[in-house]
């Protein structure tokens, strides 16, 4: 049995004119996202085999903050965009948890694939987190969301200190 953690890249930059898309970086806002996630994670002893992670700044970004977690981080090219589920049959190492950080509408639409109904029943807040126990059928296990994540820690959106731990 393997647990798959589908997690959207946290919050970065607005599109702007001169600035490529895959170039854009996380904000302040952004890295508290993804610092607090890796701290709700640590705390539910969540430890991963290896990270996939777009080759986008903004989710290579993301990974390196969850990194601590993993005994790889990996990027593939093919999360960039335009995945889907089959994908993660490729990338799942059974028996082990792994996470993928990428982009929606990927995300929904494998969400979908995997547990069964429509995308948009599936929507990822940036820096949140769907696991999923992929055994004989996928099933989700539980849903980490940026909000509830900053109700639970008790932080703000401030970034941390550089190289504290929330």
């Amino acid at each position: 049995m393997t647990e798959v953690h589908l997690i959207r890249h946290a919050r970065a930059q607005p599109r702007r004119e001169g600035l490529p898309d895959e170039e854009r970086r996380l904000t302040p806002v952004g890295l508290a996202q993804a610092e607090r996630l890796r701290a709700a994670l640590e705390r539910l002893g969540v430890r991963y085999e290896v990270i996939w992670t777009s080759p986008v700044l903004r989710a290579r970004q993301t990974a390196e903050v969850l990194a601590p977690l993993a005994g790889a981080v990996i990027e593939e090219s093919a999360l960039a965009s335009g995945w889907d589920a089959e994908l993660l049959a490729r990338l799942r190492v059974r028996g082990r948890a792994v996470a993928v950080v990428a982009h929606e509408p990927e995300l929904s639409a494998a969400a979908a694939a995997l547990l069964g109904g429509e995308p948009d029943a599936y929507p990822f807040k940036k820096s949140g987190l769907f696991a999923v126990r992929w055994g004989k059928r996928p099933q989700l296990r539980y849903v980490l969301i940026p909000g509830l994540l900053k109700r639970l820690l008790g932080a703000d959106d401030q970034p941390p200190p550089e190289g504290a731990r929330e």
